[in-house]
């Protein structure tokens, strides 16, 4: 059965990157790292696909998924990602979902580490918000990688965390930054693992 949902907000996030705020029809009860796999309505037949829920599973009555829009080997954009980042406020969508068994699962006495690049940090900010809200007091740092400047996102967020929270620590690093400007960490996310 497909659930439904409202766009309340359609944000760039960079030219390629967009996070979708959705409000729900009704109560949804997800954990942190799952997905939904969204309907793509724009022609017969329509097709679905999955994206990783971003936010905190804190309010079931919204959920932010971020989406990075897909260019094929022939330079076309990807349908689902296209239609979706064309989507206004008040547009509706309709979901499977939630799916997934990507969850958090670390001793307490375990200090952890994640690594992602691009919107493949979606499920950890998820993940290590929801630690967070709960009041853990687990050491977690997050390794996040993107190539260039200008394709940084959720920066503000990660340095609120840890400025928040003493247990929370971060390391953007650019695997291709455009020019000196960037004083950060340079280099894939592999090589900051070292």
């Amino acid at each position: 059965m497909l659930n439904k949902g409202k766009i309340i907000a359609n944000k760039f996030l960079t030219e390629d990157v967009f996070e979708l705020t959705v409000k729900l029809d009704q109560k949804f009860n997800f954990i942190a790292g799952q997905f939904i796999t969204v309907k793509i309505d724009d022609a017969t037949p329509p097709c679905f696909r999955a994206y990783s829920i971003a936010s905190a599973p804190k309010n079931s009555e919204t959920i932010d998924v971020t989406i990075k829009i897909a260019t094929k080997t022939d330079g076309s954009k990807g349908r689902g990602s296209s239609w979706l980042a064309q989507l206004k406020e008040n547009d509706e969508i309709a979901f499977l979902g939630p799916s997934g068994k990507f969850f958090f699962a670390a001793p307490n006495e375990k200090q952890v580490i994640f690594v992602a690049t691009g919107t493949g940090v979606a499920p950890f900010r998820s993940m290590i918000e929801d630690q967070l809200n709960k009041g853990s007091k687990q050491k977690m740092h997050l390794i996040f990688g993107v190539r260039h400047i200008k394709d940084i996102f959720y920066r503000e967020i990660f340095e609120e965390l840890a400025q928040k929270h003493e247990n929370f620590t971060f390391d953007l690093t650019l695997s291709r930054p455009e020019d000196d400007s960037w004083q950060g960490s340079k280099g894939r996310v592999t090589e900051q693992l070292k």
